[in-house]
């Protein structure tokens, strides 16, 4: 098996990566202590970070469903439009690529549900990570092999990075 680079595939309901911590916190918050939100938001924060790393950033496929950018939390609503910015900021790293799945698509496996699934350099089988409000699966080998066909289903259903990234800005200037 050839060495790949390491790699972060992730199709969700909301871009953990992607947006701040703030909204998915937010979700969140109702289902768990302020202990485990406060522990939820300093490892996405620290998942963030691995983008920008020296040397060898990590890189990011993210397909973002177009209704979690349609979100509105009344606490903070500036929230929506800092999270439209950094979003854009993030698809002009060379590797980070975003592409939002539109309100109107035709059928594709991400109905079901997210997920994220990570590939790392060498032998090492791909993981999925499946989260919900009971906690987190984690798949590998032949239990990820599912997922990564749909993941190509799923991204030759979503919008180009182009029109992601117009559809993204528009959003955001309507946030104003």
């Amino acid at each position: 098996m050839p060495a790949r680079r390491e790699q972060i595939q992730q199709r969700e309901a909301t871009a953990g990566l992607g947006l701040r911590v703030v909204q998915r916190d937010a979700a969140t918050a109702r289902f768990r202590t302020a202990d485990e939100v406060a522990a939820l938001a300093e490892v996405r924060l620290a998942r963030q970070s691995v983008l920008t790393r020296p040397g060898k950033p990590l890189e990011l496929w993210a397909i973002i469903h177009e209704a979690a950018l349609h979100q509105r939390f009344a606490v903070r609503p500036a929230t929506m439009r800092d999270q439209l910015r950094r979003l854009l900021d993030s698809a002009e790293m060379p590797n980070v690529t975003i592409q939002l799945m539109p309100l109107d698509s035709t059928a594709h496996p991400g109905v079901v549900g997210g997920f994220s699934m990570v590939g790392f350099p060498g032998p090492a089988p791909d993981v999925v990570l499946l989260e919900n409000l009971s906690g987190e699966t984690y798949l590998e080998g032949e239990g990820a092999s599912p997922f990564a066909k749909a993941f190509e289903r799923i991204r030759a259903t979503a919008l180009s990075t182009e029109d992601s990234a117009a559809r993204i800005a528009e959003m955001g200037e309507g946030h104003r």
